[in-house]
C-alpha cells in the first residue's frame, strides 16, 4: 500500500523525502534550528518582518513618482474627498482606465492614517506593501503544497527579497497588491491539486479571483485560467478541480465583482468600459501604447536584473524544473528495483513541477507576445519561478550536489551585481548627469555642476557600491564553501543593501530627476505655494498665499497629488491676471524650455507691466524622466502692487542655486 504523499510533514532536517537519490547529510545545529523554526507558524511573521523591514525605509524616502503613482494616488485622494467610492476621477475628470479596488484599499490605509489633506504618500503605498508582504507568506503557503517545507520558505524568501516585488511594494499602484492577491488564490489551486483543499480553498480562490479583476482587470484570470487551462490538457484530469465549482464560491465572485462594473457604467454612462477594453486594454494588444514598446523576449531578458538577488538561484531552479518535466530514462536500472512508495514520491513530485510551469509558461508568452511591455507585467509568475529556485536550493542542502549551473549562476550574478554596483558609483551617476545636461544646450556646464554640487553633498560617494560588492562577494563565498544559511544570510544582506540603497539613498538623493521637488522649491523660494495646501503649511511662509498654482507646460501627477485640487493644468490655463479681488497674489509654474511655456512667460511679463503690478521669479533645472525631457522650470507670483522704485520692466532673477546664471530668452 503506498503511504500518502505528505510533503508538508516532511523532516526536512535531513534529506529530502523529495529527493531520495541523494546521501543524508549533517547539518551543523543552526541548520537544524532554522529548519526546526520553519515547520512552525513563526515562518510566516518571520517573511512578514523581512519584507516589511525591506520595504520601510524606501516607503518614505521615495518621493511621489511619475507617472502612475501620482495618478493612482491623486485619484484615491479625490475619492476620500468627495466620497463618491464608484467613480474614479484625477483632477475632477474621468479616469476610465483600471478598475476600483486599489483605490479602496488605498482610501481605507490613508483614512486609518493621515487622512487625504495630509498628502503622504506613504500612507497610500501601505496597500501595495502589505500585498508585497502577502506575495511572501502566500508563497511559503502554496511551494507547501507541492514541495517540501524548506523549498517553500526558500522561495517564499526569494520573491521577498527580488528587486521587483520590494520595489513594486514602494509604489502607490496595483501591482504587489495583485500580486499578493494572485499568490493566494494559486495556492489554494496547489491545495486542491495537492488533495489538501476542499471547498473552501475553492471559495478562497473565487474571492482571490474577484480582488484580482477589481485591481487590473484581465490579468488575475489570464493568470489563473491559463494555468488550470494548461494543466487540463497536459494531465488530462479534471477532478481535483471540482470544488471550484462550489455554488459558493462562485456566487461571491458574483456579488463582489459585477456590482461595481454596473455602477460604474451607469455613472459614467457607459463610458467606463468603452475607455478601459478598447482604448487602455485594446490599444496595449495590438501596439505600443504610450511609448512602451519591447520586442519579445524583452522580459526574459530583464529577468536576472528583476529577480535579483535571487538570480543566484535562478538557473538552477530552471534547470531543474526541465529535469523533472522532462526526465531521461535510466536504463542501467531495471524498472522492478523501484518500490511503489518511490514512484509514488517521484509522480507527485512530477505533479508539482507540472503545476509551477503551468503556472509560468502559457501567462509569459502571452506577454512577451504583447506589443506593450513594462517590465513589472510578469510579477505574477516570479513566485512560481521562487519556488523553483527554493527546489534547488533545498536539493543541494539535502544531498551536496551543487554541480548543475553552479558555475553559469555564480557568473549571472556577479555580472547583475557589477551593473547594479557600477550603476551607483560617482563615476556611471556623474555620466548620466553630464547626458541630461547636456540637452540644456549652452547651460549645459552650468547645469551639470549644479547637479553635481547637490549630490556630493550628501556625501554618499562609493559607498553604495562598495557595500553592494561586499554583500555579492560575502554570498558568492558562502555558496562556494556550501553554506546553506551563509547563502541566504548573504541574499537578504545584497537585497537590503542593494536594493534599500537604491530607495532609500540613491534615487531620492538625484533632485537633478525630480521635477515636481524643483517646482516644489522654485514656489517655496517666492513664498507662492497654493494657501491650504500641505506644502503650504509646511513651508513656513507667512503672510498671502496663492489660492491656486496655474501651471503651463508642465502637468506631471506627482505635482497634482502634492498641490490636490490647488492646481489648474494645460490646456486650461492662461496668462491673464486675475483682480486682485480675485487671487490677491496669483502664481504660476511654467516649464520655459517649452515653446508654449516660453511665449506664456513673456506675456505675463507683458500683462504684469501692463497692471503696474511687480512679478517675481525663482527658476529650477530639471530632467524629467517621465518624458526625457530639459526642464527649465519658473515659478512666478504677481504682487498686488508695484515693484520697488528705481525697478524697469521685471527680468528674471537668479535663482539662490544659480546666482550669475544668464537670463532666459523671451
Amino acid at each position: 500500500m503506498v503511504p500518502p504523499f505528505r510533503p508538508w510533514n516532511l523532516r526536512i532536517g535531513r534529506a529530502s523525502s523529495q529527493f531520495p537519490s541523494g546521501s543524508p547529510r549533517v547539518f551543523p545545529s543552526v541548520m537544524a534550528s532554522f529548519d526546526r523554526l520553519i515547520e512552525t507558524r513563526w515562518a510566516y511573521a518571520v517573511l512578514a518582518g523581512l519584507v516589511f523591514l525591506l520595504a520601510l525605509p524606501g516607503l518614505f524616502a521615495l518621493p511621489t513618482l511619475d507617472r502612475d503613482e501620482g495618478r493612482f494616488a491623486e485619484a484615491s485622494s479625490e475619492m476620500m474627498e468627495s466620497g463618491d467610492y464608484v467613480v474614479i476621477r484625477y483632477h475632477d475628470d474621468l479616469r476610465n482606465k483600471k478598475p476600483v479596488a486599489i483605490h479602496w484599499f488605498q482610501s481605507v490605509a490613508v483614512s486609518a492614517t493621515s487622512g487625504p489633506a495630509e498628502r503622504s504618500i506613504a500612507d497610500y503605498r501601505l496597500p501595495s506593501m502589505l500585498g508585497a508582504i502577502l506575495a511572501a507568506v502566500g508563497t511559503l503557503w502554496a511551494g507547501g503544497a507541492l514541495f517540501s517545507r524548506r523549498a517553500a520558505f526558500i522561495g517564499a524568501m526569494l520573491i521577498g527579497t527580488t528587486l521587483l516585488l520590494t520595489t513594486e511594494a514602494n509604489i502607490a499602484k496595483t501591482d504587489a497588491a495583485q500580486c499578493g492577491i494572485l499568490v493566494l488564490g494559486m495556492g489554494a489551486l496547489a491545495h486542491l491539486r495537492a488533495g489538501r483543499g476542499g471547498k473552501w480553498h475553492g471559495v478562497l480562490f473565487w474571492v482571490c479571483l474577484s480582488l484580482g479583476v477589481l485591481l487590473k482587470g484581465p490579468i488575475a484570470p489570464l493568470v489563473c485560467f491559463s494555468a488550470i487551462g494548461a494543466l487540463f490538457l497536459w494531465e488530462r484530469k479534471f477532478e481535483w478541480a471540482r470544488p471550484l465549482l462550489y455554488w459558493v464560491g462562485l456566487s461571491l465572485f458574483c456579488v463582489m465583482t459585477i456590482p461595481w462594473y454596473i455602477a460604474v457604467q451607469i455613472a459614467t454612462q457607459g463610458e467606463f468600459l468603452n475607455e478601459a477594453v478598447r482604448v487602455d486594454l485594446g490599444q496595449k494588444l495590438v501596439d505600443a501604447a504610450e511609448g512602451h514598446a519591447g520586442p519579445p523576449g524583452m522580459h526574459t531578458a530583464a529577468l536576472p536584473i528583476l529577480f535579483w538577488p535571487g538570480t543566484l538561484l535562478l538557473i538552477p531552479g530552471i534547470w531543474l524544473a526541465v529535469t523533472k518535466l522532462w526526465p531521461r530514462k535510466n536504463t542501467n536500472a531495471p524498472e522492478t528495483t523501484r518500490t511503489a512508495t518511490a514512484q509514488a514520491w517521484e509522480d507527485r513530485e512530477a505533479a508539482a513541477w507540472r503545476f509551477v510551469a503551468c503556472w509560468v509558461i502559457p501567462s509569459w508568452i502571452v506577454f512577451e507576445i504583447a506589443p506593450t511591455k513594462l517590465v513589472h507585467y510578469t510579477l505574477p509568475m516570479y513566485p512560481a519561478l521562487a519556488l523553483m529556485a527554493g527546489a534547488a536550493a533545498d536539493r543541494w542542502f539535502s544531498t551536496n550536489d551543487w554541480k548543475q549551473g553552479r558555475w553559469i549562476s555564480i557568473a549571472l550574478f556577479g555580472v547583475v551585481t557589477a551593473v547594479l554596483a557600477i550603476a551607483a558609483s560617482p563615476w556611471a551617476l556623474s555620466a548620466i548627469r553630464a547626458d541630461a545636461a547636456s540637452d540644456f544646450g549652452i547651460l549645459a556646464d552650468r547645469v551639470a555642476a549644479t547637479w553635481t554640487q547637490a549630490w556630493d553633498s550628501t556625501g554618499l560617494g562609493l559607498w553604495p557600491t562598495l557595500l553592494i560588492i561586499l554583500a555579492a562577494g560575502g554570498t558568492i563565498y558562502a555558496m562556494i564553501k556550501k553554506s546553506p544559511i551563509g547563502l541566504m544570510a548573504g541574499l537578504v544582506a545584497c537585497s537590503a543593501i542593494g536594493g534599500v540603497g537604491y530607495r532609500a539613498v540613491v534615487l531620492p538623493n538625484q533632485s537633478w530627476m525630480l521635477a515636481t521637488n524643483a517646482s516644489l522649491s522654485a514656489l517655496k523660494e517666492i513664498c507662492a505655494l497654493p494657501e491650504g495646501s500641505q506644502q503650504w503649511r509646511a513651508s513656513g511662509c507667512e503672510g498671502r498665499a496663492p489660492k491656486i498654482i496655474r501651471a503651463i507646460s508642465f502637468a506631471e501627477p506627482s505635482l497634482v497629488f502634492e498641490l490636490g485640487n490647488k492646481i489648474t493644468l494645460p490646456p486650461d490655463t492662461t496668462t491673464e491676471i486675475p483682480s486682485i479681488a480675485e487671487d490677491n497674489r496669483p502664481a504660476w509654474l511654467i516649464n520655459v524650455g517649452d515653446k508654449r511655456g516660453k511665449e506664456a512667460l513673456g506675456e505675463l511679463v507683458e500683462a504684469a507691466a501692463a497692471a503696474d503690478r511687480c512679478i517675481r521669479f525663482a527658476r529650477r533645472y530639471a530632467f524629467n524622466y517621465s518624458n526625457g525631457d530639459p526642464s527649465v522650470l519658473v515659478a512666478a507670483v504677481v504682487e498686488p502692487g508695484g515693484c520697488p522704485s528705481g525697478e524697469t520692466t521685471p527680468d528674471l532673477r537668479p535663482s539662490s542655486e544659480e546666482e550669475d546664471a544668464p537670463e532666459l530668452d523671451r
